[in-house]
């Protein structure tokens, strides 16, 4: 699949005319789906390995939607003895479910060596200025070629290490995880937490009207045509001005998630 040209094409929970509470039910349904399929284990060895490559261990991470797998990560990491502080930032921050996140992080990992933080107002992946190591998960594929350069050439202007992850580009994905994804949120929706009117909402839009398992099978079919191959990151890290200052890895994390990723870590001056 390698060989095909990528497809770019909208995802329901992208578009501008999508109810906001929508998005958000979407987004904490995937936030789910990281924890039962433990993607923070596969997800975890390309940030792992750009830190032991002398990346920043405070991490800037861009697109969070509700959280993301990044906490996750960080305690996955916490538990290997590399410790790290994470900021999460979003176009349209969730403030609240940044707080949520934060909150379970403290209580999970309460000493001073870890910490999650986020910045309340929006933040543009394509023109950050915060420092630390950037991580983008899951979340690339959105953004077409010119706005995923602008992104990479953002972290080499301002000279911040780079890891973005994102699920290889694969039939075996196309074919089967959207109705696995999908069968994952009619199986957890009772038991995700939210307050008494969100939790009717989505229970409503799970099972009465089933629009929630529409959009994850939906949106997750529309991601897995949208992922970039390692030929098309090439291409795009080629492309970038100041490249050569940048030192780039780009491979696959076998495993169940086919974690896909892109490091680059500025080269010593």
């Amino acid at each position: 699949m390698e060989s095909l040209p990528r497809i770019d094409f909208f995802e329901l929970h992208d578009l501008d005319g999508t109810p906001p509470v929508l998005r958000t039910l979407h987004t904490e349904s995937i936030m789910t789906i990281y924890r039962l399929t433990d993607a923070a284990r596969e997800y975890s060895r390309p940030l792992a390995l750009a830190l032991r490559s002398g990346a920043d261990h405070r991490i800037v991470d861009l697109c969070a939607g509700s959280g993301g797998p990044v906490p996750l990560i960080q305690r996955r990491l916490h538990a290997q003895g590399i410790h790290t502080q994470v900021m999460l930032t979003d176009l349209v921050p969730n403030v609240p479910a940044f707080e949520r996140v934060a909150a379970r992080n403290r209580r999970r990992l309460p000493g001073p060596c870890c910490s999650v933080d986020h910045v309340p107002s929006s933040v543009d992946a394509t023109d950050c200025r915060l420092e630390g190591t950037r991580t983008i998960y899951g979340a690339f594929h959105h953004f077409p070629p010119a706005l995923a350069a602008r992104m990479l050439q953002n972290a080499v202007d301002t000279r911040q290490p780079m890891v973005v992850v994102d699920t290889k580009r694969s039939w075996l994905y196309v074919l089967v995880f959207p109705f696995f994804l999908a069968l994952a949120v009619l199986l957890a929706a009772p038991f995700q937490r939210n307050s008494p009117p969100r939790y009717l909402l989505r229970l409503a839009l799970t099972y009465v009207v089933p629009v929630l398992p529409f959009m994850m099978f939906f949106d997750s079919v529309v991601s897995f045509l949208r992922m970039y191959g390692r030929a098309e990151l090439r291409r795009i890290v080629d492309g970038l001005d100041g490249t050569e200052s940048f030192e780039w890895t780009i491979g696959v994390e076998p495993g169940f998630t086919g974690a896909q990723y892109l490091i680059g870590i500025p080269r010593r001056e």
